[in-house]
């Protein structure tokens, strides 16, 4: 597996591209900043809220791996204790929202508070 990093162009907004995410997780809460990545067909944003750093992969065609969530985590928060993450699925934020996401077969966010992230 390869976590490659995609550029972004200055002008996108992550409200943008993952709205009923991004609004579930941090409602009006700014947002430090963020990068794309991609690992295969699944998509990996990685972002970072003032408080917690988050993993945010999605795919649009299939459910993501578990293998999938545990290399994003080893690649990007390689000195974070396993047990100190929280994990939210696609069915978690649709509950939350009220909304159907009907874009993407399968979201996970993984997340991590700010203070221990390297």
């Amino acid at each position: 597996m390869k976590l490659i990093e995609v550029p972004i162009k200055v002008n996108v907004s992550l409200r943008k591209m993952i709205p009923n995410t991004i609004t579930f997780l941090y409602g009006q809460q700014p947002i430090r900043y963020f990068r794309k990545y991609t690992l295969g067909n699944t998509s990996v944003y990685y972002v970072d809220d003032f408080d917690n750093v988050d993993l945010i992969l999605t795919n649009r065609n299939r459910k993501i791996r578990d293998e999938e969530i545990d290399f994003a985590c080893q690649q990007l928060f390689s000195e974070q204790p396993v047990a100190t993450t929280k994990r939210f699925t696609k069915a978690e934020i649709e509950a939350a929202r009220h909304h159907k996401i009907r874009t993407i077969k399968d979201i996970v966010v993984v997340q991590t508070p700010q203070s221990t992230v390297a």
